[in-house]
């Protein structure tokens, strides 16, 4: 068995084998060798257990058949090891080693009647965003059976990326929550990208280069997160073109801050104006309302100056059963208020900030910090629109980019006229 696991494997590989976290998954595209990786950590497992119990799931059942079957058949008739395939049974019993249990992921509800020590899910990110989060309960469930040596439970996934989907929430959003709250995550995520596979024949990524376009080359080549809607709203953002490491001065300048009132999300980005650009330094998200939004910004901004730039329609609506309406209750605090008698359209929102981002000359004059701003920045890669032609507000994603295009609509916007200074108050 020690010559099979030396068998050489890619960077990315090695990674993902020989991983200590709870819960590794390799995000990696087409022909990068995802799969083997699979086999090569279920049989490092296996040796590693007196009688293992191991589970591997894929999206179908015809996947399990037509991939994992003959994958984990081909190695185990290389390695000379006594192994039963039971395919009405879904499993694989190796003499003397223990059992890998096959399962599929078309109906999570059947994922129970036996436990193991730990798991590995292919190609998560094919099945439907609800599905995935069940199927992922359920497959932590199964996941229980001790291991003598106290070695915690795992599950491994292994999937090409398909956009912000259940991967990119779990290993990218919830992974950087964890650190940002526990300074740890039990998500780990390892990247890999086809053109780091030495082996393959160099026809394979050409007919990929051809067939594909730049985005979808992003995601299904090199293994990277990208929109896979159709029509992103933020066409001009870069995260990295955007990027700046300007922060909050002693000085007390002024802070510009756009403001969305939603119960339970309230949400604001903090700007300053420097040198005719716009800075976005730091963001304030899921406030349960208008009171806790005030009593936030005193506690980090208390001596600024500041200008709010709300949802007009705050003049009459209330985030708490009060009598004040909410831009009543920001003016209370003793924030300037910039606020029209209506919000702009919202394709003149967008505009304004695409064309902040980049304009038609390529210059730019709206960053982000996007160390401070990670929740904005997620938004900005996320908002595609839907099928009427309107930007998505799916899981949220809306608040916060609603609180940006206030302000630099505002600030900057197209045909935003003189008016807006008049209709500042104090």
């Amino acid at each position: 068995m020690g010559g099979l696991l030396q068998r050489a494997v890619l960077p990315h590989q090695h990674k993902i084998i020989y991983s200590k976290a709870r819960f590794p998954c390799l995000v990696a595209g087409f022909g990068s060798g995802k799969s083997e990786s699979l086999v090569m950590k279920v049989l490092k497992q296996l040796f590693e257990i007196p009688n293992a119990q191991i589970a591997v799931y894929e999206p179908t059942v015809d996947l399990i058949k037509r991939i994992m079957y003959p994958r984990f058949e081909e190695i185990l008739n290389d390695t000379g090891l006594v192994y039963k395939l039971n395919k009405s049974d879904g499993t694989i019993t190796i003499n003397n080693v223990g059992n890998i249990i096959f399962r599929s992921l078309e109906n999570p509800s059947r994922i129970i009647g036996y436990e193991v020590h730990h798991s590995h899910v292919d190609e998560l990110d094919t099945v439907d965003d609800d599905k995935a989060e069940d199927a992922w309960m359920k497959i932590l469930s199964r996941n229980r059976k001790r291991i003598p040596d106290g070695t915690k439970n795992t599950v491994s996934a292994y999937t090409t990326p398909e956009g912000y989907k259940f991967t990119y929430k779990r290993w990218h959003k919830q992974r950087q929550n964890d650190i940002d709250v526990k300074g740890y995550s039990d998500y780990e995520l390892i990247k890999g990208s086809t053109y780091d596979n030495p082996f393959l024949d160099p026809s394979y990524v050409e007919n990929l280069e051809n067939s594909y376009p730049s985005n979808l080359i992003k995601a299904y080549l090199n293994g990277e997160f990208v929109n896979l809607e159709s029509g992103q709203v933020y066409t001009e953002f870069d995260p990295d073109l955007c990027d700046t490491k300007e922060e909050l001065s002693n000085s007390k300048e002024m802070l510009h801050i756009g403001m969305d009132f939603n119960v339970n999300h309230m949400s604001a980005v903090i700007a300053v104006k420097r040198n005719d650009k716009l800075y976005i330094v730091e963001e304030i998200c899921n406030q349960a309302d208008t009171p806790s939004i005030i009593n936030e910004i005193n506690k980090r901004y208390g001596g600024y100056p500041i200008t709010v730039y709300p949802d007009a329609s705050g003049n009459s609506r209330k985030t708490v059963d009060a009598s004040k309406s909410d831009i009543g209750l920001l003016r209370e605090a003793g924030f300037r208020i910039s606020a029209p008698k209506k919000n702009p359209a919202v394709k003149d929102r967008i505009l304004s900030v695409n064309t902040m981002f980049r304009n038609s000359k390529g210059q730019q004059k709206l960053f982000i910090n996007t160390k401070n701003c990670k929740n904005l920045v997620d938004n900005l890669n996320e908002q595609a629109y839907d099928d009427k032609g309107n930007p998505m507000k799916a899981n949220n994603v809306d608040h916060m980019l609603d609180a940006l295009g206030y302000v630099v609509h505002r600030l900057f916007g197209i045909n935003r006229g003189k008016s807006s200074v008049r209709r500042m108050s104090f």
